[in-house]
């Protein structure tokens, strides 16, 4: 139940269209859930939408243009929407958002709520959900794993058997149509991460069914990882932007003011001190690059339909934004 299949489930229940989400852990526990990204938009008087795809085709290619494009020229109305929902964004004395510039990024475009933007999001979002499952327009099972996709006899995807955790129980669910939010495979190349990533198991259902799949074995990587009591783990990338000194793999942020710092990292340096037994604001840090997420995915077209009749897809699943990962967190799924 990541934020790309809340988003999906809400937009759907708000259309009025009955909505059956089935869960294989609860929304907390969730990859999404765990980023530190915030979220772009164009919003400074030196930015524009066109800027902005300019900086993600850099990096995804012109392949990627139809869906970056879309992405980029609704971003503020999504920030706005993201805005209404409470999210507790920084901001300056006078009102307006704080806007950090990330790696890859020409311009200061980047919003965050902390480290936690995800979170907090995630919780807006359950909370809508939980609206519709009181009317009833919304049914959720957590605890659920698909284990297969069931197709009519044209061949398109009219439901899923799901296995319960907890009892072990197989179940068919029928339904009009199917959306996938199963998240990447990163498990596949982080099997030292205390991060939670999914092994693919559902793209692969759907590639047996006739889905096609993009850059399968491509993955991005993170410079601010180290490793503590055997497992890796991630600081916010936004670091990157507070002119730390990164050299030969030494993370220097014992120059830097530490309300900043708290404030752009959150919980993630406290938690290194307690892991490392180190204090981050007196002696370097000492970091690894590491996979980060997949970059690729399930094909899909510009409205997030696989090669399957019925059969759609959002979120780290996908491949449509290859390459793009440059915290654009969740410009794709509100809309």
């Amino acid at each position: 139940e990541g934020i790309a299949g809340q988003a999906t489930a809400l937009a759907l229940a708000a259309a009025a269209i009955p909505v059956l989400l089935l869960a294989r852990e609860p929304a907390e526990h969730t990859e999404s859930t765990h980023r530190h990204d915030g979220f772009d938009a164009a919003r400074g008087a030196d930015d524009s939408p066109s800027r902005h795809l300019d900086d993600l085709l850099a990096v995804a290619g012109p392949g990627s243009r139809p869906f970056l494009e879309s992405m980029t020229n609704g971003a503020s109305a999504q920030l706005e929407r993201l805005e209404r929902l409470e999210i507790p964004f920084e901001r300056e004395r006078d009102g307006d958002l704080v806007l950090s510039q990330l790696k890859g990024s020409s311009v200061a475009r980047s919003v965050h709520a902390e480290s936690m933007t995800a979170r907090h999001l995630s919780r807006r979002l359950s909370a809508l959900l939980a609206k519709y499952e009181v009317s009833g327009q919304l049914h959720r099972y957590v605890g659920w794993t698909v284990v297969d996709l069931v197709l009519d006899d044209d061949g398109s995807a009219c439901g899923v058997v799901a296995q319960c955790f907890a009892t072990g129980e197989l179940r068919s669910f029928e339904a009009n149509g199917v959306c996938l939010a199963s998240g990447g495979h990163t498990g596949l190349f982080m099997h030292d991460t205390l991060a939670p990533g999914g092994l693919g198991g559902v793209t692969g259902l759907a590639l047996r069914r006739g889905a096609s799949v993009v850059a399968p074995g491509s993955v991005s990587v993170h410079p601010l990882c180290y490793r503590a009591a055997g497992f890796v783990r991630r600081l916010p990338r936004r670091l990157e932007s507070m002119n730390a000194d990164l050299d030969a793999g030494l993370f220097d942020l014992t120059r830097l003011d530490r309300a900043p710092l708290r404030r752009a990292a959150g919980s993630a340096l406290e938690a290194y001190a307690q892991a490392a037994g180190a204090d981050p604001y007196s002696e370097p840090i000492v970091v690894m690059a590491a996979p980060d997420r997949t970059l690729g995915g399930l094909e899909v077209s510009t409205d997030h339909a696989t090669a399957v009749p019925g059969l759609y897809a959002v979120g780290g699943v996908i491949g449509a934004y290859f390459g793009a990962g440059l915290g654009i967190m969740t410009l794709a799924v509100l809309g």
